[in-house]
């Protein structure tokens, strides 16, 4: 029989010691314990581990309750687990869909009710003048100031032009007769507020062209910027409404045909200039 080092039998303690080696490494491993110390006491403490084992084993199987609540335990904390889970939750809403469907419409209520509740206090905020919070606040804005405009009668002092002429004169391409019905409100300051063109005729010619309606916006642009004297009661400034009647008429003359005409000179310089202006 071949000797065996410590370490070889070293590596077969666990196996000799359950019993599990062939007769043959059994009695080579027996016979090296015998003559080794260092590989017995090894071998005593491995049996001495084994014993403690079973001794343990023995107690935890002395007492029965503990074993068999244990899977009881560990099953419901399982259990507990899933169901507090995001899996778990999904499940039970999806469980019953009539649940899920009177969910889902109480939800769709109460987003709507909260969209009419915040669109009936948006719209109340914003007063309308044809409302009757809106008749009332007019109602009590003294008459003839710039909120509240007076409609001219018999007390009232028409406003003047501060400049002589009230509107600027303008021309129109391509229409001989206009007429324009003008409204605005004539401020206490004088300015002209709102205007608007109530009605524009063109009384030679049906259509007018983009040339013509862009040069009518241009003169209500110049006539919004009028300044006039304002109405009065007594010597109080008022504001009132105001409707203009605007008509452009041009007047052609027609050249007879026995007349003649100037002959038409250059002018080239001053000198030119002086010398016609003294004949």
């Amino acid at each position: 029989m071949m000797a065996r080092s410590c370490r070889s039998v070293r590596r077969l303690l666990s196996a000799f010691h359950d019993g599990e080696l062939p007769v043959g490494e059994q009695i080579a491993v027996q016979a090296h314990l015998r003559q080794c110390r260092s590989c017995a006491v090894e071998m005593r403490e491995l049996a001495l581990l084994g014993s403690m084992v079973r001794d343990g084993s023995a107690v935890a199987a002395a007492e029965p309750d503990v074993l068999a609540g244990l899977a009881a335990g560990v099953v419901s904390r399982v259990k507990a687990e899933r169901e507090q889970s995001i899996t778990g939750w999904g499940e039970r809403v999806f469980e019953d869909l009539h649940v899920f469907w009177a969910a889902l419409g109480a939800t769709g209520a109460t987003v709507a009710c909260v969209a009419i509740i915040f669109g009936i206090f948006f719209y109340a905020a914003q007063m309308r003048p044809d409302s009757i919070r809106g008749l009332i606040a007019a109602r009590s804005i003294p008459e003839g100031s710039n909120e509240n405009p007076l409609n001219p009668d018999n007390r009232v002092f028409l406003p003047r032009p501060t400049d002589g002429d009230a509107f600027p004169e303008a021309a129109l391409p391509n229409e001989d007769e206009s007429v324009f019905a003008l409204a605005a409100v004539l401020t206490r300051e004088g300015e002209l507020r709102n205007l608007e063109l109530l009605h524009a005729e063109a009384v030679r010619g049906s259509v007018r062209s983009r040339q013509e309606e862009q040069a009518i916006v241009t003169l209500l642009d110049t006539i919004s910027k009028a300044r006039f004297e304002p109405a009065r009661v007594g010597n109080a400034p008022v504001a009132v409404n105001m409707v203009w009647l605007y008509t452009q008429l041009t007047v052609r003359g027609k050249l007879q045909p026995d007349e003649v005409r100037p002959p038409v000179r250059s002018i080239s310089s001053l000198a030119t200039v002086d010398a016609l202006a003294a004949t």
